[in-house]
């Protein structure tokens, strides 16, 4: 008898636990925790990712790299051909008359 009664005391665990995620409000109240943690674990850890790479690309020295970069491509760049007709329509509008 001893063996049924143990049995009978975990049906009726069971069943209690299952009564405790089949009532509406607790599961209402269960899945609105759930979503908050995992919320907040979403944010915890894009924080502690974002930070330790802002923190490694602080380390490097990008300065020099790519102010050699843009002073390169600028030297490539043929400015007459940009800056010369540019200046041309400025001209012309300075030299109208006003009416």
């Amino acid at each position: 008898m001893d063996q049924n009664q143990e049995i009978l005391q975990e049906l009726k665990n069971i069943n209690q636990k299952i009564e405790k995620f089949t009532k509406p409000s607790k599961s209402i109240w269960l899945n609105f925790l759930n979503g908050t943690f995992h919320s907040l674990g979403t944010i915890f850890g894009t924080l502690v990712i974002a930070s330790a790479l802002i923190y490694i690309f602080s380390q490097f020295n990008f300065t020099k790299s790519v102010s050699g970069w843009i002073e390169q491509t600028m030297s490539q760049i043929n400015w007459t051909k940009i800056v010369t007709p540019q200046l041309q329509q400025i001209e012309q509008i300075e030299t109208k008359p006003l009416q």
